[in-house]
């Protein structure tokens, strides 16, 4: 008994503690634990988090303070090609996200969020069965997705800067780019994707990208509002 629960621990530590080759099955299964995962944390924090306690905070100490965790959090994820270390990142970036998503839903109904919600789990479904259909297109678009992509962030920074605000035509350029990058996203982790701590990754790339296009949809769904 005593030496299976050693066997038992031993492969355990080597599972997470050490990157491996996992099946293509395991592989896509691990992506959407993480997205359900991560899923998962952002409902309960915008259920049964306490938001009045953000109001108490500077909103520059906190925005500087949601960004640095989430960059730091998402180079953990990254750099470190640790399962264990990887997912640890891959929890602070969602925690990160999970703040800003508590304070941003404020401003939307729940019949908006809801909404928003379906659009994007359909429109995310369809362009992975997209992406898995057509790989290589899907891959041929990366490099015009990163020059967008790039774009749309000076732009929107830019017109935040001078009228205190982004625009709709911005949100709904940026939601297309998004329905690019999940579809880019999965048709490279199908392609190249192998071990573990890969699968994790992917699975962080994956769920930034499915919050951002929810964001911009609740953003133009609600500019529709009389």
């Amino acid at each position: 008994m005593q030496r299976s629960e050693v066997n038992m621990n031993r492969y355990l530590s080597g599972v997470f503690l050490e990157d491996r080759p996992v099946s293509k099955r395991v592989f896509n299964l691990v992506i959407g634990l993480v997205l359900i995962w991560g899923f998962s944390i952002n409902y309960l924090a915008v259920a049964y988090f306490p938001v009045e306690i953000l109001q108490w905070i500077n909103p520059w100490v906190l925005l500087v303070v949601v960004f640095v965790s989430l960059m730091a959090g998402c180079l953990i994820m990254l750099k470190y090609p640790v399962p264990l270390v990887s997912f640890l990142g891959y929890n602070l970036m969602t925690l990160s996200i999970s703040i800003t998503l508590s304070l941003f839903l404020q401003g939307f109904t729940a019949a908006e969020v809801a909404l928003a919600v379906e659009y994007t789990a359909g429109i995310t479904l369809l362009m992975i069965i997209t992406a898995t259909i057509a790989p290589k297109l899907f891959v041929s678009f990366g490099k015009v997705l990163c020059v967008v992509g790039g774009w749309i962030v000076s732009v929107e920074l830019t017109w935040l800067l001078f009228f205190g605000h982004s625009h709709d035509m911005i949100h709904l350029i940026a939601a297309l780019s998004m329905c690019g990058y999940i579809g880019y996203t999965w048709a490279v982790a199908c392609e190249c994707g192998e071990t573990l701590d890969e699968a994790i990754d992917f699975g962080g790339m994956l769920y930034v990208h499915i919050i951002n296009l929810f964001m911009r949809i609740l953003h133009l769904i609600s500019s529709l509002r009389p």
